[in-house]
């Protein structure tokens, strides 16, 4: 596999989980017999990443003891004294990732591959030369969308019914962070940027994707799995 090296976006407060995160951080929430941050490391050990970055902030002395030597894989985590807001924090976490690119996944969702996995697919469509970061897509469906793409897949800010979501699942190269001077701020401002620049560019996924944001959600996938 070509990158990698992969950011695991874990330090966040959870609020939309309600009680289920007072005493859990949300990448500790757990889906059958294990949590949604070890499903994922597992399979991003199967798809051979030789290096894991996890940021932590909310509760991250369990997100450490639960993670504690049960994978091969390297971890490393970049521990946040405030919160940072997903750009602040992956920033702050360049120090420690060292690589020009690199994979950023958010810890609360879950894929299911149908032919490709989504980093092969990503890892295939990359092209350093002309995108600074490359996001996963998914079809929407009932939400409301956060892009289109045109022809050559390049993000485009038409605002007319946005056709697809962001799934959480990026390439992102390390420059783009290096350029900002504050240390708080939302990835959302970096890709405001390189859709100006032309450097966006987005994919579509041709798995399955859920997103365990809310405590509906948790349940609606709970049931399903039953």
């Amino acid at each position: 596999m070509s990158i990698s090296t992969i950011m695991i976006l874990a330090a966040g407060l959870g609020k939309r989980m309600k009680v289920y995160t007072n005493k859990v951080p949300k990448p500790l929430i757990k889906i059958g017999s294990e949590t949604l941050i070890e499903k994922m490391i597992k399979k991003l050990e199967i798809k051979g990443f030789k290096k894991v970055v996890i940021n932590i902030f909310y509760l991250k002395n369990k997100i450490k003891k639960e993670l504690n030597n049960k994978f091969k894989v390297k971890i490393y985590y970049s521990e946040e004294k405030i919160l940072l807001n997903t750009g602040g924090g992956i920033k702050n976490a360049i120090k420690i990732l060292k690589a020009k690119e690199f994979f950023v996944i958010n810890s609360d969702i879950i894929w299911e591959e149908k032919t490709n996995s989504p980093f092969d697919q990503l890892n295939k469509f990359w092209d350093k030369d002309k995108m600074d970061a490359l996001l996963l897509l998914y079809p929407k469906k009932k939400e409301t969308g956060d892009y289109n793409i045109n022809k050559s897949n390049r993000i485009i800010t038409d605002k007319n019914n946005f056709k697809y979501i962001f799934t959480g699942i990026q390439i992102l190269k390390s420059k783009v962070f290096l350029k900002k001077k504050e240390k708080i701020f939302p990835l959302f401002s970096i890709y405001e940027q390189l859709i100006e620049k032309k450097r966006l560019f987005g994919l579509v996924y041709d798995g399955k994707w859920f997103h365990i944001g809310t405590l509906e959600s948790l349940k609606e996938y709970r049931k399903m799995l039953k």
